[in-house]
């Protein structure tokens, strides 16, 4: 993982490109590379759509569809 040696800013974070597709994040004013996703990750998505399916006509999901699930 890539890391910076000196503290960035929001801003200056917000402005960084090095022309590359690595993605970063701030953390603690350092930056740092993102890897990949795991195959897990990956495997999550699945695992929810076909657990939701059961229950949800399939036609109303979407790829990209954010569930909001409020606690009493």
């Amino acid at each position: 993982m890539t890391t910076t040696t000196r503290r960035m800013t929001l801003e200056e974070y917000l402005d960084y490109d090095d022309g590359t597709d690595t993605r970063y994040e701030l953390v603690n004013g350092e930056l740092a590379e993102v890897p990949s996703e795991s195959d897990l990750n990956n495997e999550i998505p699945m695992i929810l759509l076909v657990a939701i399916g059961q229950f949800v006509n399939p036609r109303l999901l979407r790829r990209g569809t954010e569930i909001l699930v409020k606690r009493k």
